[in-house]
């Protein structure tokens, strides 16, 4: 064998020995240590759960018709002379908003008034000055808007729960500092086959015209409620294999329970709860995504108890109005 062989092997040999003697050198250091594991602590946000009121609320979407509508005809065939009013003008009941002129050869006719048949708004005229007019086709459109409807859809699951005169809250982006009170007029007798939904009618008073038709509107139907019961923001509940559970912390042992809660009402903000949590215990109100059962916390933040001022129906919220 060459000497540079033997030479190859003799490193090679040495440079193992003094790998494992280092392995060793570090197992040994590694035992003399004490090794110290601490525990995570989860900072966590709070709230003491309290009895409160609470009110189940279907939420409905629809859009403004007035109450009644109206073509306004002339009794006479002619020529439309001339418009009284115009379009969006609020006219009363008999009031005079057009004239139609009727010619024949060697008679001359006084000007027909053409009146609405009731008060309320014009809301389009069909035809030009000048144009030819009959009692078959009307002359213009006249609606009344003192009070106005919402027709909503109502879903199988909340049918048996709407009855006539619920209160219904009426929010629409127009006047977004307001809402607007109305009630339950009409219930359909049966629902759709194919959407499984059934139309209800919402009857509300607009005596200062400031709902239109064709507005959109928000609605809140108020179909029941419940006094003295525990209450939680939505926010308190998260969903976990298609559970409601809410995150219990107990300052004692400083650790958080995931509890499986039964839920009541809803009113889009809040919960009741009707088992799983009791009125007193603290619960975990945000980034609940990032806890498990049995972790450890501490407080970093509890949420008061103070309850915002209620809106009335038609008034600017007492935010926006102390603002001006």
């Amino acid at each position: 064998m060459k000497k540079s062989t033997i030479g190859f092997f003799v490193t090679v040999g040495i440079l193992l020995l003094a790998i494992v003697a280092v392995g060793l050198q570090l197992v040994l250091k590694k035992g003399d240590q004490t090794i110290q594991v601490v525990e995570a602590v989860v900072p966590v946000v709070v709230m003491e759960v309290k009895p409160g009121e609470i009110e189940d609320i279907i939420d409905l979407t629809g859009y403004i018709d007035p109450k009644d509508t109206v073509n306004v005809i002339s009794k006479i065939p002619g020529k439309l002379t001339r418009k009284v009013v115009e379009k969006g003008t609020f006219v009363r009941k008999d009031q005079v908003i057009a004239y139609v002129t009727r010619d024949e050869v060697g008679v001359q006719f006084e000007p027909y008034p053409v009146k609405s048949p009731i008060a309320g708004v014009v809301a389009k005229y069909m035809f030009d000055p000048g144009a030819m007019v009959s009692p078959q086709f009307p002359v213009a459109v006249v609606v009344d808007i003192e009070s106005v409807r919402i027709k909503a859809s109502v879903v199988e699951k909340d049918f048996a729960k709407v009855k006539l005169g619920e209160l219904a809250r009426v929010y629409t982006d127009a006047y977004s500092d307001r809402w607007f009170e109305g009630h339950v007029s009409k219930i359909a007798p049966t629902l759709d086959a194919a959407s499984h939904t059934a139309e209800v009618e919402i009857l509300i008073p607009n005596p200062q015209l400031q709902l239109r038709p064709g507005m959109f509107v928000h609605v809140e139907l108020v179909v029941d409620k419940h006094a003295d019961v525990p209450v939680v923001p939505k926010t308190v509940v998260s969903k976990r294999m298609g559970k409601d559970m809410i995150f219990v912390f107990n300052p004692a042992d400083g650790l958080v329970e995931m509890r499986e809660s039964r839920l009541g009402f809803y009113d889009l903000k809040s919960y009741e709860i009707l088992s799983g949590v009791k009125a007193g215990e603290l619960v975990v109100t945000e980034d609940q995504a990032i806890l498990q059962d049995g972790v450890k916390a501490s407080i970093a933040g509890k949420i008061g108890d103070k309850a915002a001022p209620k809106q009335e129906p038609g008034k600017e919220s007492p935010e926006k109005a102390e603002g001006k």
